[in-house]
C-alpha cells in the first residue's frame, strides 16, 4: 500500500495529510477498520465482486488477395495489320471461356518422317510375309521330277491315248451276250487328256440285260467296266491302288490271285453274292505294263437256278484287258 513515510521509528501523524487511499485498502462500511483488509482479487469467495472474464479477441489470418481475372481475348478475325512490320506475328486463339492458353508446341521434326518411315517398314514386312507364303506354297507342290523313276520320264512308255477318241472302242461290250442278250443302252465313256504332270485316263461302261429263264420276275444283267490310267510325273501307278483296294479284304465269297502272261504284273479278284432268287458274280482283271494301268470288271447277275462259270468270266475279262493294251500300244 502507498502512504507517507513518517520517518525512521517515528509514529505516524494522523493529522498530517495522507495520500488518496486505494480502493482495496479502504475498509468496507460497517467493518472494523483496525482489521486488515484482504485483496478480493486474491480470494475467489466473492465472484460477484470480480468482473467477468473476457477472452482475448481471436486473431484471423490476413485476407488473401487474388489477381484479377484475365480479360477474354477477342476472337480471331483474320490477319491483323501491324505497322512497320512486313508480316503479322503468329496469332493467338482464345478458347471458349476467355482464357488465353499458349498454343501447343509443334510436333517434333521427326514426327511426319517417322510415320512415313514406319509405313515403309510395314510394307516391307508385309512383302516379306507374302514372299514367304508363296515360297511355302511352292514347297508344298510336288516336284515335276518326284515320283516314278524320280523324273518326268516315268510318263513316257510304250502306250499312249493319243489316237483314242472313244474309250469304249478299246473293248468289245458284245461279249456280254453270253449272259444277257439285249443292250441296256448306249455305252458311256470319258477321255481325260494328259497334261505336263498327268498321263491322262479313259473310262467306259456298257451293259446288257434279258429275262431270266427260271424266274419270270427277275431280269438277268451283265455289265462291263474299263478303266485306263497312264503314269503321272508323281505318285504311284493306279494299278497299285487298285490292287490294294480289291484284294485288301478277304472273307466268304471273296477270292483273288495273280495274273500272268499279260503285262509286267497283274491280279484277279472275284466276289460271289448269293441271294434267295438270284446270284451275282463280280470278276476283275487288272494289269500294269510300261506306263499304263488297265482294269476290266465284269458283273453277271443270273436268276435262281441259272448257273454262271467263274472260269468263263475270267477268260473274257483277261481277253478284254489284252484288247485294250493292244489298242493303246504306240505304233
Amino acid at each position: 500500500m502507498t502512504s507517507s513515510n513518517p520517518g525512521s521509528g517515528g509514529p505516524q501523524d494522523p493529522a498530517e495529510h495522507q495520500e488518496t487511499a486505494q480502493w482495496w485498502s479502504t475498509p468496507p462500511a460497517g467493518t472494523d477498520s483496525s482489521q486488515p483488509v484482504a485483496d478480493p482479487t486474491m480470494l475467489n469467495y466473492n465472484a460477484g465482486a470480480v468482473p467477468p472474464y473476457t477472452p482475448p479477441a481471436q486473431q484471423l489470418p490476413p485476407q488473401q488477395t487474388y489477381p484479377p481475372m484475365p480479360q477474354a481475348q477477342p476472337a480471331y478475325t483474320g490477319q491483323q495489320a501491324y505497322p512497320n512490320q512486313q508480316y503479322a506475328p503468329e496469332q493467338q486463339y482464345a478458347p471458349a471461356g476467355g482464357y488465353n492458353y499458349p498454343a501447343p508446341p509443334p510436333p517434333s521434326g521427326g514426327g511426319k518422317a517417322g510415320w512415313i518411315i514406319g509405313g515403309v517398314i510395314g510394307l516391307v514386312v508385309l512383302a516379306g510375309i507374302g514372299i514367304g507364303a508363296v515360297a511355302l506354297s511352292q514347297d508344298d507342290k510336288p516336284s515335276i521330277t518326284a515320283g516314278l523313276g524320280g523324273d518326268k520320264e516315268a510318263m513316257d512308255g510304250n502306250y499312249s491315248m493319243e489316237k483314242v477318241t472313244n474309250a469304249c472302242s478299246l473293248i468289245d461290250p458284245s461279249v456280254l451276250t453270253k449272259w444277257a442278250s439285249t443292250s441296256s443302252g448306249t455305252p458311256e465313256h470319258s477321255e481325260t487328256q494328259p497334261t505336263d504332270y498327268s498321263g491322262g485316263s479313259l473310262n467306259c461302261q456298257a451293259g446288257y440285260e434279258s429275262q431270266s429263264t427260271t424266274n419270270k420276275y427277275h431280269t438277268n444283267e451283265a455289265d462291263i467296266t474299263l478303266e485306263v490310267a497312264f503314269n503321272s510325273a508323281y505318285g504311284d501307278p493306279s494299278y497299285k491302288n487298285w490292287k490294294q483296294y480289291d484284294t485288301g479284304t478277304t472273307g466268304s465269297g471273296l477270292s483273288s490271285g495273280d495274273v500272268t502272261g499279260i503285262g509286267e504284273e497283274g491280279y484277279w479278284h472275284a466276289e460271289v453274292r448269293d441271294y434267295s432268287s438270284f446270284t451275282v458274280l463280280d470278276y476283275t482283271v487288272a494289269v500294269r505294263d510300261s506306263n499304263v494301268s488297265v482294269k476290266v470288271e465284269i458283273s453277271v447277275d443270273r436268276g435262281e437256278g441259272e448257273t454262271v462259270s467263274k472260269e468263263e468270266v475270267a477268260q473274257v475279262a483277261k481277253a478284254q484287258v489284252q484288247k485294250a493294251l493292244d489298242g493303246l500300244r504306240k505304233k
